[in-house]
Order: structure tokens, then C-alpha cells, then sequence
């Protein structure tokens, strides 16, 4: 069953209220049946110049088609939210190197996605923090997403368009 047809997802796509509860639930099971979950941030490259270059239109086209590629390249056991102007996945039983591999997937079909403006590609990038629990030490649920912020630091720290995973 796929759990992004629920109800309230709009497009597949979770509030930044019904992510958070998402994340705090499944962070309790994952700890309670000993499974790994992991989360990445996805955050649209430039975005505001997007919109302040094209319009608000066009930045809207950009954010609901990478919403949907993130739901289309996701597992339906997977959850895809908003955070503000950043997307997360919530990937339960998905370790480091399971989470670093659909990012670095995600990262290059977001570089593919075609988005034309006066029938002009749009060149779309995006910068993807990965974070993974793999400790029982870990208490908070979201410390999971607090890992993911540090490594799309390193990223945009780095100029943006790639994929970095927490230490």
C-alpha cells in the first residue's frame, strides 16, 4: 500500500506538520524494532532567483516538478514532505548507503528534469543533505533531521549540486 496516497498529502507531498509527525513516528518504531532510518534534505538550487528572474509561476512549476519526482522515485514506504522551501524523505529500514544512493539518484534526475521557460530549458540543480540513525544513543527524533542540515551545509557551503552525507 502506498502511504503517500493518505489523506492530506496533497500531491503525495506531506505538510511540514504532517512530515514532523511522520518523522516522530516512525523514529519511535525505529528505535523500538531496531531498524535504520534515514532522511534527506532536498533543497532546490537558486530557487529565489528562479523566482525573482521568471516569476513566481515558473518557481511554482520548478517546486511541484521536483515534488513529483521525488514521489515517482521513492518507495511507497517512503514519506515526502515540505520543509518550508526544502524537501525531506523520511526512508524507514534504509541504511547510510541505501539513503546516499537514491540521493545521488535524485540529485541526477532533478539535473534532467525539463523545465521550459519561453520554450527555453531551465537548467534546475539541487543540493541533498543525508543523515541515517544508526545509534541507540540518539533520543530526539529530530536529531535525524539535524544531521541531514549539517551535511546540506557542507553542500551549499560548497557551491551547491551535489550530495553530502552526515559523519
Amino acid at each position: 500500500m502506498d502511504q503517500r496516497s493518505g489523506e492530506g498529502a496533497e500531491g503525495g507531498i506531506f505538510s511540514y506538520t504532517q512530515i514532523l509527525h511522520l518523522l516522530k513516528i516512525e523514529f519511535s518504531r525505529a528505535r523500538r524494532y531496531q531498524y535504520q532510518l534515514s532522511s534527506v534534505l532536498v533543497e532546490i538550487d537558486r530557487l529565489g532567483n528562479i523566482g525573482d528572474l521568471h516569476g513566481s509561476i515558473v518557481r511554482d512549476q520548478v517546486e511541484a516538478a521536483v515534488g513529483e519526482l521525488l514521489n515517482r522515485h521513492s518507495r511507497s514506504c517512503d514519506f515526502v514532505g515540505r520543509l518550508g522551501e526544502r524537501f525531506v524523505l523520511v526512508l524507514p529500514h534504509t541504511d547510510k548507503k541505501g539513503a546516499q544512493l537514491l540521493a545521488q539518484r535524485l540529485h541526477d534526475r532533478i539535473a534532467g528534469l525539463d523545465v521550459r521557460v519561453d520554450g527555453r530549458p531551465l537548467r534546475i540543480s539541487a543540493s541533498l543533505g543525508v543523515a541515517t540513525l544508526e545509534d541507540d544513543d540518539t533520543i530526539f527524533f529530530d536529531a535525524v533531521l539535524k544531521k541531514a542540515e549539517a551535511a546540506l551545509g557542507q553542500v551549499t557551503a560548497r557551491g551547491g549540486d551535489s550530495v553530502a552525507v552526515s559523519a
